[in-house]
């Protein structure tokens, strides 16, 4: 699968940016809803997404799914680092035991995606169903930071220092690409990557008259949501970072994760669904049947796929 190649492509730069090694055989290769992610040490080029295309899937990716924040992103980097065979069948436990914490969330988010993709398919998004779906959504995600807190501590003990640091540098890379993804309208003309509706756009060959029709209406939408503060998700990365790598850490002390995934996946849920309430009415037929069944495909998106 192009994701899965894109992510395990970032992870091999991510070790060699870390001056680590190749995993030791045995090691695992890519299991559950796994990515990787180089660090942070020259992110404009290591995930610049005009200049990388082994990032587009996983930006792609970042801009549809939104249930987890930083957890999510935490259970992502969970592969290449370097780890024992001792210490896989940890982290394997640890990681299923996060993403089963995060069903709620994820099945949230799976109603979302059915709600955009049947209103794409009729050429109008039902925009209160919508926004009732991406407040749902919130509810669900913004618990998933307490109900993680005992296996992100006991990810932290089976890791060593290196693990632990090379762990927050795939964190921190994947936060990157997932706001390049879901860069504001306003700055998206300045953007390295072309944004939602240029993407949407190359997905489904829109004239110069579609994409015209739909970034009016798209940016002109999405200036009424409420503004999401980068601030926020780098101080918390910040508090995670320098508490995860010290020899004691304890994520119950940390209190800025529950309202920071809820304020992530409000903020990407709703631009998508200001950007396919935009788009719906301006697609050809046979437009709308591709978004559609891309949206659908986002909503049955299983962790397994990426291993095909």
């Amino acid at each position: 699968m192009k994701l899965r190649r894109s992510l395990s492509l970032i992870a091999s730069l991510s070790l060699a940016a870390c001056g680590g090694s190749a995993p030791p055989a045995g090691s695992p290769s890519g299991t559950a809803d796994t990515a990787q992610a180089q660090p942070a040490a020259d992110q404009s080029e290591a995930v610049g997404l005009n200049t990388d295309d082994s990032t587009a899937d996983l930006a792609e990716h970042h801009r549809h799914h939104h249930h987890g924040g930083f957890a999510m992103f935490i259970a992502m980097s969970l592969d290449s680092l370097g780890t024992t065979p001792d210490q896989e069948a940890a982290i394997s436990k640890i990681q299923a035991d996060m993403h089963a914490t995060m069903q709620p969330a994820h099945d949230a988010e799976k109603q979302l995606l059915l709600v955009l993709a049947d209103g794409v398919a009729a050429g109008q998004v039902d925009e209160a169903k919508a926004d009732a779906a991406v407040q749902q959504l919130a509810t669900a995600s913004a618990g998933v930071h307490d109900a993680v807190a005992d296996s992100l501590n006991a990810l932290h003990d089976t890791l060593t220092p290196p693990q632990r640091q090379a762990l927050v540098d795939k964190v921190e890379s994947h936060l990157e690409v997932w706001h390049q993804a879901n860069m504001p309208a306003d700055q998206e003309a300045q953007a390295k990557h072309a944004g939602h509706v240029s993407e949407l756009a190359n997905q489904l060959s829109l004239t110069p008259d579609q994409v015209e029709k739909i970034r009016t209406a798209y940016t002109g939408a999405v200036g009424t949501l409420p503004k999401f503060d980068k601030a926020e998700a780098d101080a918390h990365l910040k508090a995670f970072a320098e508490a995860f790598t010290a020899d004691k850490f304890d994520a119950h002390a940390m209190h800025t994760g529950g309202a920071l995934s809820a304020h992530m996946a409000t903020w990407g849920a709703s631009r998508m669904v200001k950007l396919y309430s935009a788009a719906a009415p301006v697609l050809t037929p046979e437009q709308r049947t591709k978004a559609a069944d891309e949206l659908r495909s986002h909503a049955n998106y299983k962790r397994s796929d990426k291993e095909t």
